[in-house]
């Protein structure tokens, strides 16, 4: 079933993993962080992988991992107008909004 990516995102923040589950990324501190604000928890598959529940996503044309190993990261964090807020590289603490 092909869904768009906004559909399965929702209104709030989101963290996105790459073929990974974002949260094993997170210190206990940043999840508390992300946690108070709502935010929900990602995993991105390829297109070979089946989902194991409603926390993974396959991407079909593998254009979001494609996306991770061009920036070299594996986790990112969504703010809810779709901007990146953090990333592993850099930091997935929840910034000063």
């Amino acid at each position: 079933l092909r869904r768009r990516l906004d559909e399965l995102l929702g209104d709030g923040f989101v963290l996105l993993g790459a073929d990974t589950d974002p949260r094993t990324l997170l210190t206990a501190e940043e999840k508390a962080q992300w946690d108070a604000l709502g935010a929900r928890y990602l995993s991105v598959r390829p297109k070979t992988a089946y989902t194991q529940g409603p926390d993974e996503l396959v991407d079909l044309e593998e254009v979001l991992l494609g996306w991770f190993a061009r920036y070299g990261v594996q986790a990112i964090a969504l703010r809810p107008d779709r901007f990146v807020a953090a990333s592993d590289k850099a930091g997935l603490a929840v910034p000063a909004l």
